[in-house]
């Protein structure tokens, strides 16, 4: 039996942002929401939250919302046309070395690229991929490459990522492949195996895969954790503030507690409340 690495190894190593010399492989370093009213979701994610904001002139694309805590950005807001026909959703950021080549050997593999590698001026450069069972992620390199942060969590930040996945077989050659990850697997009694992505340059833990649950119709998908001090008070919060609870607050014995929820326009996110 394999041991869980502890929490905060994870929150340090795989999802605060970068500050150090090098780009690290695999590492969750952004997060963006895509949703039709911008303005509604920044202020029910400040009053859930307390998150606040700084702007950012992106020139043609006008202002960019970035999300500010914990001492640093970790994400931004995006406006999303509801004629697409895309529901809203957040979408993570993965660090590669070549954006191009990570699409292409997503190709190779049976997935498909929703946007080619774009350059975002002064910030880097990202693509949007998904698996052959569905799951979308951003993989990207930051224009100035730096390393794995040492940074303490703090409530308000993201802490975790999840792929709930039709194929766990399959999305873990997938990943692995991509982003330079390794499996390992920890029983989860009656939840089945959980099995944790492992980075190849640290050792440490990138993230999570479930398999979902037997009859879900929807393809594979990343779900992203923020770190809050309750997550019993987060999800009475959430329903004051016109979101959803789909899981209510459950205990995962020496991890913490956690909770699923959607906001009032749909877009799903987590929030997990460490073990002391």
């Amino acid at each position: 039996m394999t041991e869980k690495t502890p929490l905060n190894s994870q929150v340090t190593d795989s999802a605060a942002p970068e500050t150090a010399a090098a780009l690290p492989r695999g590492r969750f370093v952004w997060h963006d929401l895509m949703t039709g009213d911008v303005e509604k979701a920044k202020q029910y994610y400040a009053d859930l939250l307390g998150w606040t904001y700084i702007d950012a002139d992106m020139g043609s694309m006008g202002l960019y919302s970035m999300i500010h805590a914990g001492g640093t950005e970790w994400g931004g807001f995006m406006p999303l046309d509801p004629a697409h026909g895309i529901p809203p959703h957040w979408i993570s950021y993965v660090t590669v070395a070549d954006v191009a080549a990570a699409t292409a050997q997503a190709e190779a593999l049976g997935g498909t690229t929703g946007v080619p590698a774009t350059p975002i001026p002064t910030v880097g450069t990202f693509a949007v991929i998904t698996s052959p069972s569905g799951a979308w992620v951003s993989p990207y390199t930051p224009e100035s490459p730096q390393g794995d942060p040492k940074t303490d969590p703090a409530p308000g930040i993201f802490c975790w990522h999840e792929l709930l996945s039709q194929d766990p077989a399959g999305d873990a050659r997938f990943f692995c492949e991509i982003f330079g990850w390794r499996t390992e697997e920890m029983p989860m009694g009656e939840m089945g195996t959980y099995t944790l992505f492992k980075r190849l340059d640290t050792g440490t833990d990138a993230g999570g895969m479930l398999a979902k649950p037997p009859g879900d119709p929807g393809p594979s998908s990343w779900l992203p954790y923020v770190l809050v001090e309750t997550a019993d008070a987060t999800a009475a919060r959430v329903g004051e503030l016109g979101g959803k609870v789909w899981v209510p607050p459950t205990d995962i014995p020496g991890v913490g507690r956690f909770t699923v929820t959607s906001d009032p326009q749909g877009a799903f996110l987590a929030y997990l409340q460490p073990s002391s």
